[in-house]
Parts: C-alpha cells; structure tokens; sequence
C-alpha cells in the first residue's frame, strides 16, 4: 500500500475514534444518574431510620435510642428541663433581635426604592461602573498597559537609550499623552494609578455595604426561625433529635446497627437496605473504573499511536513509499467494534449490580459478601478490593455458575 493511501484512511481512523470518544462522556453520565438515585435512596432510607429510632418526644421512646443505635446522648434526659430551655434561649434571642437597632429601622435601611442601605449601595455601584468606565478608556488604548507595566518613566524602566525599544516607547508614549491631553506620561500613569485606588476603595465599600444588607437580613430571618420554632417547638425539637440521630447513624457499623436492632424486622430491613444501598454505590463505581476508564484510555492510546504514524509518513522523506500491507493493517485495527461488546456487557452486569433491591435477603450473620448475594455468585469481582481480599481469605470458594465479567475468564478454585 502507498504511504498517502495510508495516511487517508489513518486519518479517516482517527477521525472515527474520536468521535467515539467524544460520545463516551454519554455514558458515565448514565452511571451518574443511577448513582445520584442510589444515594437518593441512602439519604431516604438514613431519614426512615432516624425516624423510627425517633418516633415521638415520649421519654420511654428517648430511652431506647441508645440501645438501638449506641447514640447516648438522650441518656437520662429531662425532657421538661430541656424543652424550658430551649424556649427561654429562643425568647431571649428573639428579645435581642427585636432591639437591635439594624432590626428596628429594617424597613428604613433595607426599602427596594428608598432604604439608606439600598440607595447607598446603588450609588456605590453607580460610582464603581464609572471608574471601571474610565479604567478602559486606558486600557483599551495600544500599548499603554504595556508601557505602564514595564515602568516607562519611572525608576524601574530598564529599556537602555541605545535600543530601538526606547525611542518606540518613547514615541508611543509622547502619542498617548497627547491624547489624554496631559504634560506627560508620568501625568497619565498618575491619573491611571488615581482611578485604580478609586475602584479599590468603592470594591471595599461595596463589600461593607453588601455585608450590612445581609446581617439586617440574617437578623430577619433568624427572629422569623426562633419564632416558628417557638409556636411549635415539640415538633421542632423531635425534627432536632432525629437529625443528631441520622448523623450518628452515617459513621455507625452497619452490622453493629444490625445486632442493636434486636430482631425489630422494621429496624433490620431499613439497616439491610442502607448497607446495600452503600455497597451498590461502591460497586458501581468500581464497575465504571473498570470497564468505562479502560475504554477511554484504550481509545485515547489508540489515537496517540495513530497520530503518531500519521506524523511519521507525512514527512517528505516518505512520499511514495510503499507499506507493508500486514503492518498498514495492524496500524489501522478498529479497536471499537470489541469496545462496544465489551461495554453492553458492562451495562447489563451493571444493572445486575445497581438494579437489585432483595436487601432482605443479606444475611449479617453469614460470611457472605453483598456481591455475591447481589450477583448471585455470577459475576466475578476480583476487580473490587473487598471481593479480592475476600477471595484470599476464602482459597476454596467458588462461584455458583461462574460467567466472564468483561470477557475476562473466571478462574475457579
């Protein structure tokens, strides 16, 4: 084969792969929409079990929160006791804010049309555009941020007399001073240096101002807060309580969770799906590095290597060369027809994986793996830290039905 026929089609090739390329994206974007409903579902589920650990206020039901969850603060809580005073603590904030001067002239400082604070921070804005307005008048004019960095007129200009530069400066410079109708350069770097102290003094009082607005808007809204909670503050505090119990229950060990759970099915059931939900996301993530990162980076090898070639026989010295035929059909193998098999079987083991929703069927006792009870040991996951040191620990497993992941041979003990 000639060399220029070659160069058509690697180009051609290249061509193809980065199109395919380009549209990998697409698919890990898939796997974002499946992670964001995975965690979707750990975040309902973590509320559903905070919730039933905190059913009501009722002391007999705080009682038994440490036991089911090994979270101890309600330990011998005097619910009264608290309850008075989170109220007092809520009515003396509500006391300061409704003293405070900035709270009291609310209306006057923060009015859309004639507020103190809004018509001073519309003149501050106002001032800002027309020192940012002069700012360009400068800087839009050829070479005079160049002469300005560079020193020109001052001590720190270092453009000797004998070069040309010099006498270009010098001449561009004689030009613009001319034009913003001053004495001298150092006149217009003056002015220049004056408006650029102006918009660093007006960007500060923006900011000051714009600070203002939003601590008489802090005080507003924490004073409308304290006063819901205050005309319902059972309810706000039960919202509190299961709040400090969720947290407590994203770092708890989940088998642990499990055995605190005494048998209660509902308790169980919701623990089992956390711990699966948590697994699928592990999962799947390690399914995508797996198999969608090799497939970017088999594809972006592909095209270096291409480019390569191409680069090499567009040389002059090459023209007219002939190729070898076997080598040119190497060189041009189309790596996508095996990518894409490889990658609808990654979506439908990945469904496998992020499409279960048996949890009830884990069993914390068993010394069993989430993976294999997902996959139902059909899937080798050798690939995922946890599944490898399970593998070494257990030399004689063997999978039930054991099937390629990737089209990669499952070894079997």
């Amino acid at each position: 084969m000639r060399v220029e026929q070659f160069l058509i089609l690697a180009r051609q090739r290249v061509a193809e792969l980065r199109r395919a390329l380009v549209a990998l994206p697409s698919e890990f974007a898939r796997h974002r929409m499946c992670a964001t409903q995975l965690r979707q579902l750990r975040e309902q589920t973590l509320d559903e079990l905070a919730q039933v650990n905190v059913p009501t206020l009722a002391p007999a039901t705080l009682a038994t929160v440490e036991r089911y969850t090994g979270y101890g603060r309600f330990r011998d809580l005097d619910l009264n006791a608290y309850l008075a005073r989170e109220r007092d603590r809520l009515m003396q904030r509500v006391a300061e804010i409704s003293a405070d001067p900035r709270f009291i002239r609310r209306q006057e400082l923060l009015d859309p049309t004639a507020g103190e604070l809004t018509l001073r921070l519309k003149q501050a804005r106002d001032e800002l555009a027309l020192i940012e307005s002069g700012l360009q008048c400068y800087e839009q004019e050829p070479d005079f941020l160049d002469l300005y960095r560079r020193g020109y007129r001052t001590p720190a200009y270092r453009q000797s007399w004998l070069s040309r530069q010099y006498y270009l400066d010098w001449k561009r410079g004689d030009e613009i001073t001319e034009k913003f109708g001053c004495k001298s350069f150092s006149e217009v770097r003056a002015a220049y240096d004056h408006l650029l102290r102006g918009r660093e003094v007006c960007r500060k009082t923006l900011e000051s101002l714009e600070g203002e607005i939003e601590d008489v808007r802090r005080l507003i809204a924490e004073l409308n807060e304290a006063q819901r909670r205050l005309n319902d503050l059972p309810r706000f505090v039960l919202e509190d309580f299961r709040r400090m119990v969720r947290e407590h229950l994203v770092l708890a060990d989940r088998k642990q969770l499990f055995g605190w759970a005494g048998g209660d099915r509902v308790r169980e059931s919701l623990i089992k799906r956390l711990d699966g939900v948590e697994k699928q996301l592990e999962y799947t993530q390690a399914m995508v590095d797996r198999c969608l990162k090799a497939e970017q980076h088999d594809l972006t090898e592909a095209i270096t290597k291409l480019e390569r070639k191409v680069a090499k026989f567009s040389r002059p010295k090459y023209a007219g060369t002939l190729l070898d035929p076997h080598q040119v059909q190497t060189w041009l193998r189309d790596p996508r027809e095996r990518l894409v098999a490889q990658r609808a079987r990654f979506w439908r083991d990945y469904a496998v994986v992020a499409e279960y929703n048996q949890y009830d069927r884990y069993d914390f006792a068993s010394d069993l793996l989430w993976w294999d009870v997902m996959t139902d040991g059909r899937l080798d996951g050798s690939f995922i830290p946890e599944v490898e040191q399970y593998r070494q620990q257990h030399p004689g497993y063997v999978y039930q039905r054991p099937t390629p992941f990737y089209g990669q041979e499952v070894e079997v003990s």
